[in-house]
């Protein structure tokens, strides 16, 4: 979740580190934008299960420019099992 105002800038800001890596990558970005929940769906050509290179590009891409934006990670859906190391990060942030 982040200010609406902030949905345009976080986007490109994620989309430019992965398009640095993966140009061929697919970004596309969705929400619900009365209660400022962003979501982002990557896909790569040749893909069809998790691109591990990006996963470990944009996870630190995206908790680091929602906790600059005074954002939450757990707005809608929580963090899940797979990302309790954000926990702490976004802890210390609030």
């Amino acid at each position: 979740s982040i200010p609406v105002s902030e949905y345009y800038d976080i986007a490109e800001e994620i989309r430019r580190a992965i398009f640095a890596v993966r140009p061929d990558a697919l970004c596309v970005n969705w929400g619900h934008i009365c209660d400022g929940n962003l979501h982002l769906n990557v896909t790569t050509p040749g893909k069809f299960e998790e691109d591990e290179e990006i996963t470990a590009l944009i996870e630190p891409c995206i908790f680091e420019s929602v906790v600059r934006r005074k954002g939450s990670i757990s707005a809608e859906h929580g963090l899940g099992r797979c990302k309790n190391e954000y926990l702490g990060t976004l802890a210390k942030n609030e």
